[in-house]
């Protein structure tokens, strides 16, 4: 329960808040909403730029989302032109006279150009942000995440953020991220708002966010803002697409790794929509060997989402995600010296989790106020279990449930916001380890966030400045911190200049761990636990600077240097021997690191086609105390290196990614010794004992290094409404041998994912 004095500050505040807003207004304002298509095919523009002008003077500006709506209000009565705009299209435009409480519907259907467009395709795209990065924040939209291909057709959002400089993963299996020096227990994943505690699949080019659900995605590698909390690293916060409200359509692709179905449409035209997505793998089934390899992976993931516009002012949405993994992380064993071992098909190393997660949230924009406010309500479940099917040595769920509410006050350049998160979580565990003792055990964490933030413009829109604050509070334990942020951002000359400065720092607690057992190799259980009552959370403060610079309208490129502290991490005591210890110390670290990255899009290449992608390199160090040791943890990489290169001519593509990534830390053998169950009828003088190995010093060694490269082929065929994509090309090209998992007691290893071709295909009704 949240405390009588909490309640009534809360309160207090949002009394004040409104009056703070409550000024008269001089008439009663109009709205303008609507909805942009492309007029041959009939498909919601996303990123159409809609403008409103009165006397050709610029009134207001705003993007279509993904479904191709818009909104505009507080508009003051008077006569106007609405203007709205795309890339490769006419421009289309109407005369509006407004009066007091109008509310316009417009529906405008946009002509493609029959001219050329030049340079002008590459600014604009450049500009209506497809891609974008700014302190540690990186926009992503779908098409941005279609340029990734991953096997099978469509895109998917995991396989996009490898390309991200800072991100860096455990292997082709696990869906283990690292960012920017963090563990995977610091990483915040929001799906509409709600927690998704594991979105990556056992083979990690794929989530739980395939581009065909994904509206627009704020990757933030770190400095994040006033509204988040909870985490000490990084926030991936997903807006699902609301669904065509002006008729049905979806998809159907079908490929060995992952095939999906999708449908959305009007439920009430122009009203209510509904979106569904269902994806299966079916690699087990028709790939089970391969190289010499097993494939044992089997996941799959189901979305759905409904949205309704209620009257002309009030937003309702639901929202639906289940996914399910499980798989073999050994997989098939090799020896030392590389042969397959057949008896590996008896290995009991699985691992499987799932999640489950829904809610709703409501939007009310005022009339006469220029306010708007969100109310969400919310429950995530995730399940991890490791060993065999139904008697599991290893289980950990975790479940939330949260409200939350947001007040927007819009200005004339930026708006302001208050808000609070109330969040319960339930976490048990369950370990039964051959050389650990039978250990349970169930907590449950209240947490209240409770921030206000600013989003202001100033210098002509040279200057964007973000501070906030964010109150983050243990009821419970009476615990509270304050965490300040900022970020900013500055144009020498104008937005549309060549040069970008942004920066970006904030201090952030986190209550929640997730254990995991250090020693191993490709570990993907995690057991979750808060911090002790009465001890400090975990406390990171992030300092991130960067500039980017637009070299020419098709080519640009960024840098950024990062550094991140950490106090009161709960990491496990380190033992010699194999155990999966509960035990907590308190460890100290630091990781920094810098990147540069060059982009470019729609650049003449040979034979009159186009070139779109990436070049990226990342340093980084990241360093841990505790107790007597200070060492380099698992998620150490010191370099690594991400290119993607898309070559497209008319319907017809050819994508190469390149991956590279210096080894990895490890700990090393240190030995071999006897376990004894001591019982009164052990004789130790006649027991033979179990071998057991002993581990020297923690992560002492280094893994080999990894490199992969990918190569698809792929031709689109697009009539009106109707598209069909054929894609072909493979994984791991040169079928080189990067290590996944090392077992140090049989000396025996499992290799990451093999060369394995793909082939898929995909129909569209758009």
């Amino acid at each position: 329960m949240i405390n009588p004095l909490r309640m009534r500050i809360l309160r207090c505040g949002l009394l004040l808040f409104c009056a703070l807003v409550a000024q008269p207004t001089r008439a009663q304002q109009a709205t303008i909403r609507g909805f942009v298509t492309d007029a041959s095919t009939e498909q919601p523009l996303q990123g159409a730029t809609v403008a409103l002008r009165s006397d050709g003077v610029l009134v207001s500006a705003v993007a279509t989302d993904g479904d191709g709506y818009f909104f505009i209000h507080r508009i003051i009565p008077d006569a106007y032109e609405i203007v709205i705009s795309f890339v490769g299209f006419e421009p289309w435009s109407e005369q509006l006279q407004l009066v007091g409480n109008d509310t316009r519907d417009i529906r405008a259907r946009l002509v493609p150009s029959m001219s050329e467009v030049g340079e002008l395709v590459v600014e604009a795209d450049a500009v209506g942000g497809i891609t974008t990065v700014a302190a540690g924040l990186e926009t992503i939209v779908p098409r941005a995440i279609n340029r990734v291909p991953v096997p099978g057709v469509s895109g998917d959002l995991a396989s996009y953020l490898q390309t991200v400089p800072g991100v860096t993963l455990q292997g082709d299996r696990g869906g283990q991220f690292f960012v920017r020096g963090g563990a995977v227990d610091q990483n915040l994943a929001l799906l509409d708002g709600l927690p998704v505690y594991m979105p990556f699949h056992v083979v990690s080019s794929y989530s739980a966010f395939p581009e065909e659900v994904v509206d627009r995605a704020a990757f933030y590698t770190g400095g994040f803002g006033a509204r988040y909390g909870g985490r000490a690293s990084s926030i991936l916060d997903v807006t699902a697409r609301n669904g065509n409200k002006q008729h049905p359509s979806g998809s159907v692709s079908v490929a060995p790794f992952l095939s999906a179905i999708t449908a959305e449409g009007p439920l009430v035209e122009g009203r209510v929509s509904v979106v569904l997505s269902a994806r299966q793998s079916f690699v087990d089934q028709l790939m089970p060997n391969f190289l010499s390899q097993r494939m044992p992976y089997r996941f799959g993931d189901r979305f759905g989402k409904i949205h309704a516009l209620i009257g002309t002012n009030h937003e309702l949405s639901v929202t639906f995600l289940d996914t399910d993994d499980r798989g073999d992380i050994a997989g098939t064993k090799k020896s030392v010296f590389g042969d397959a071992q057949a008896a590996a098909i008896t290995d009991t190393s699985e691992v499987a989790w799932d999640n489950r997660v829904y809610g709703g949230a409501w939007t009310f924009r005022s009339e006469r106020l220029p306010v708007v406010s969100r109310i969400s309500v919310g429950r995530s479940r995730m399940t991890n279990a490791f060993g065999p099917p139904g008697a599991p040595e290893r289980f950990a769920p975790i479940e939330s449930k949260e409200a939350g509410i947001r007040l927007s006050w819009l200005l004339q350049r930026g708006d302001i916001a208050i808000g609070s998160t109330v969040r319960r979580t339930e976490l048990e565990y369950l370990l039964d380890d051959l050389f650990t003792e039978y250990t349970t055990s169930q907590e449950t964490l209240l947490e209240v966030q409770t921030y206000a933030e600013a989003t202001l413009d100033a210098l002509a829109d040279r200057v964007s400045v973000n501070p906030g604050v964010n109150l983050y509070s243990l009821t419970e334990r009476s615990q509270r911190w304050v965490e300040p942020r900022l970020r900013l951002s500055f144009w020498p000359t104008d937005r549309n200049g060549r040069h970008q400065l942004n920066a970006s720092w904030g201090i952030y607690h986190q209550s929640l761990t997730g254990l995991t057992d250090e020693r191993d190799l490709a570990n993907l259980f995690t057991a979750w636990i808060t911090t002790p009552e009465g001890e400090q959370p975990m406390r990171s403060v992030h300092a991130i600077l960067g500039w980017s610079m637009r070299l020419r309208p098709s080519m640009s490129w960024a840098v950024e240097v990062f550094h991140k502290g950490y106090e009161h991490i709960s990491a496990p005591v380190f033992s010699a021997f194999p155990q999966f210890t509960t035990s907590i110390q308190e460890a100290r670290g630091v990781a920094y690191g810098a990147d540069v990255r060059l982009s470019f899009e729609k650049h003449p290449f040979v034979l009159r086609s186009l070139l779109d992608g990436s070049l990226s390199y990342t340093w980084s160090n990241v360093e841990y105390e505790a107790g007597p040791y200070t060492y380099h943890p698992a998620h150490d990489r010191r370099h690594q290196v991400n290119a993607v290169v898309r070559a497209q001519r008319g319907e017809v593509g050819l994508t190469a990614q390149w991956q590279f990534g210096s080894g990895l830390p490890f700990t090393e053998s240190g030995g071999f010794d006897k376990w004894y169950l001591l019982t009164p009828d052990v004789d130790v003088a006649s027991e033979k004992g179990i071998d057991r190995i002993v581990y020297a010093e923690p992560f002492g060694g280094r893994q080999p290094t990894y490199a992969r490269l990918d190569l698809w082929l792929e031709r689109r065929v697009e009539r009106g409404r109707y598209v069909g994509t054929l894609r072909a090309g493979a994984l791991n090209l040169f079928n080189r041998a990067n290590l996944f998992y090392y077992d140090l007691f049989t000396f025996s290893r499992v290799d990451q994912l093999p060369f394995i071709p793909s082939v898929g295909f995909k129909v569209g009704l758009r």
